[in-house]
């Protein structure tokens, strides 16, 4: 068990996982040992430094989310997939222990599909298929699956969710790789995250409004400023003004209702220890930067894995998997296009406060247990990668329209969940589990999955709600289905579907 745990610790970390691709193709092009050293230690320290810029940038917005819910009185469930991973540990350790197996199960399908389907692409983005597994397993159990008590049950639910994970990670890099190869300007990497769909919808997007221009359109990246405002051209500049108006929204109003003593701001909520923590206007300021220093961070991650691990993987493509792509995290799109992830980021929150409209009215009619609050985590990641794709064709317009439709759709992703009832807020069965392991749900209730593609768990629970064997067979005949077909395609020497070539 042991051995399990750390297996699966070692893959769920990506800068690990992508360090060990990167030193198998090494051996396998025959690079030197003092090459092969360099090529994968600059690869885990990059994707380390990437992560870090990440962190940076998520404890900014977790200083204004609590201030912007109190300073305009929103409650409500926040979709966060991190934090609801994390809060899933101490409070449904069982679900967490299948979810870990469906995880590296479904790695190892994945292999076999990119070896022999049609969908070429090894997924290395492990933190987030641990976090869609956990959602998985939530369903399994909820549909019935009693794999606590039954070997066979539990049987079922590693097979059919890791064939579904298996499936996932090579569909959903494939409907971005068009848009991908053209940001990146190659073709040798694609895209790994859990807002996948999303960000092929916003390319997609793009893409269509670009026929109906009657003009070529102005991109992202070639907006023209006065000469009086000239610093703007500067990246790190733009976005650290644009957030700070942004932070404004919450801080100013906030920080006077904070300092007159109102009752939100309360000695004790999570409001009240961002701005009690420093002079609150400081605190604003700073957050600001440290988004900004956040983005930097990540940027020059990117730069520094992405330069060895390209043609490292180019060594398991031509020796072992024919043709693969390595599918890495979101942020690896952010350098061909910053200002598009700014305009990305706030365009998704936008569709985040429409959609909230949306639940605010379907819960006081009682159609829902909860309102659906934006949250700050997805709509940045999301929104930025998706401004990137929409700008790719569809440029500024492409840029705003593909992040706001996908925030406002990523708003109903947790709504499906809490209707449902594959969730802790919604689930009688899940809070039955945690008691009978002495847990609570109490700290998760409050939490949702916040992505377009945990909208796949969405259409997996359907299936269970109809019968756990109709979605054990419907899971197995997928996969059977694609791994058939590329059989069959490589006998016949057809390439990709149409709509996905290359």
């Amino acid at each position: 068990m042991w051995f399990l745990y750390f297996i699966k610790d070692l893959v769920a970390v990506p800068a690990i996982l992508v360090g060990i691709f990167t030193m198998i193709g090494a051996l396998i092009q025959r690079k030197t040992f003092s090459k092969t050293i360099v090529s994968v230690f600059k690869v885990i320290i990059g994707f380390l430094i990437m992560g870090g810029g990440a962190g940076v940038l998520v404890g900014s917005l977790n200083k204004f989310q609590p201030v912007f819910q109190a300073t305009y009185g929103l409650s409500g469930v926040i979709p966060n997939n991190d934090g609801l991973a994390g809060a899933m540990v101490g409070a449904l350790p069982s679900i967490v222990s299948l979810a870990s197996i469906i995880m590296i199960l479904g790695m190892i399908m994945n292999l076999v599909l990119a070896t022999f389907s049609r969908f070429k692409y090894v997924y290395l983005s492990g933190h987030v298929l641990y976090y869609m597994s956990i959602s998985l397993a939530l369903i399994m159990y909820t549909s019935g699956m009693d794999f606590e008590n039954s070997s066979s049950d539990y049987a079922i639910s590693v097979i059919s969710g890791a064939s579904i994970m298996g499936l996932y990670m090579v569909i959903s890099p494939a409907t971005q790789q068009r848009y991908m190869k053209e940001i990146v300007g190659n073709n040798e990497i694609a895209l790994g995250h859990t807002g996948g769909f999303g960000y092929a919808f916003s390319g997609f997007l793009g893409e269509t409004i670009s026929k109906f221009s009657k003009k070529k359109l102005l991109s992202t990246e070639e907006i023209k400023f006065p000469k009086s405002l000239y610093f703007f051209r500067n990246t790190l500049v733009s976005i650290s003004i644009t957030v700070m108006i942004f932070y404004m929204f919450a801080f100013i109003p906030g920080g006077i209702m904070f300092e007159l003593g109102k009752s939100k701001f309360a000695e004790g909520t999570d409001a009240f220890n961002v701005l009690n923590a420093n002079n609150w206007l400081v605190t604003m300021l700073v957050s600001a930067f440290t988004f900004t220093a956040g983005i930097e961070i990540i940027l020059i991650g990117v730069r520094l894995f992405v330069g060895e691990l390209v043609p490292m993987f180019k060594g398991i493509s031509d020796k072992m998997i024919k043709n693969s792509k390595a599918a890495v995290d979101c942020p690896v799109v952010f350098p061909y296009a910053p200002n598009a992830v700014l305009i990305g980021f706030i365009s998704s929150f936008a569709g985040g406060l429409i959609g909230m409209a949306i639940t605010i009215g379907l819960s006081s009619s009682g159609a829902l247990a909860a309102v659906i609050l934006p949250g700050l985590v997805p709509h940045f990641f999301l929104g930025a990668t998706g401004g990137v794709f929409g700008n790719i064709k569809g440029g500024i317009k492409g840029a705003i329209l593909g992040p706001l439709l996908v925030g406002i759709f990523i708003t109903f992703v947790p709504t499906f969940f809490i209707w449902g009832n594959w969730v802790p807020i919604s689930s009688s069965s899940l809070e039955e589990l945690a008691k009978e392991a002495g847990k609570s749900t109490e700290a998760i209730k409050g939490l949702n999955w916040g992505d377009t593609d945990y909208a796949v768990g969405n259409v997996y629970g359907l299936f269970g709600k109809i019968s756990k064997w109709v979605l054990f067979v419907v899971s197995l005949l997928a996969y059977g289905a694609v791994l058939i077909d590329g059989i069959i395609a490589r006998k016949k020497r057809i390439g990709p579907y149409s709509y996905l070539k290359e």
